[in-house]
C-alpha cells in the first residue's frame, strides 16, 4: 500500500524531469545546428552597419582555427575581412547597464588594432566609457587568441 503511495508521485516527478531534459536537449541541438545560419545573418547585419557607417571594410566569412567554416567564440563571433589579413571579432561591450554591439579589428599576431562601435548610439556611449574598461576588454580579447 505504501509502495503505491510513493510510486505515483515519484513517477510524476520523473516524467516532469524527463520533459525538462528533452526541452533543454532540443533547445541545445537547435542552437548548435543553427549556428552557421546565425553567423550568416550576423555577417550580413554587420556588413550593413559598416555600409551605413561609410566604412570600406566588409566581412568575408566566419572563421575558426583549423580552417573550419564557423566558430562561435566565448566572447563573440570571429570573421575574416575581405581583402585583408586582419580578423574581425564581433562582441558585446557592457557599459552603464547598456549592451553595445562592438567589433575589434585584430592583427594576424593577435593584437587589437581598433575597437569600433557598430551603432551610432554606441559611438556616443563608447566615447564616455573609461579607458580602463576598454583596456580590460582588449586584454580579454587578446588573451583568447
Amino acid at each position: 500500500m505504501r509502495y503505491k503511495a510513493l510510486f505515483v508521485p515519484l513517477k510524476d516527478i520523473l516524467i516532469f524531469i524527463a520533459w525538462i531534459g528533452v526541452i533543454v536537449l532540443i533547445g541545445g541541438l537547435s542552437w548548435y545546428l543553427t549556428r552557421s545560419l546565425r553567423a550568416d545573418f550576423l555577417k550580413n547585419s554587420i556588413n550593413q552597419a559598416l555600409i551605413n557607417m561609410e566604412d570600406s571594410r566588409r566581412l568575408e566569412a566566419p572563421i575558426i582555427p583549423g580552417n573550419r567554416r564557423i566558430f562561435v567564440f566565448s566572447s563573440g563571433y570571429w570573421f575574416s575581412l575581405a581583402g585583408e589579413e586582419d580578423n574581425f571579432l564581433f562582441f558585446t561591450l557592457i557599459a552603464d547597464g547598456t549592451f553595445l554591439p562592438c567589433a575589434a579589428i585584430m592583427s594576424p599576431d593577435g593584437k587589437v588594432k581598433e575597437i569600433i562601435s557598430l551603432s551610432s548610439r554606441g559611438e556616443r556611449i563608447l566615447s564616455h566609457v573609461s579607458p580602463g574598461i576598454i583596456k580590460l576588454y582588449i586584454r580579454r580579447i587578446e588573451g583568447e587568441t
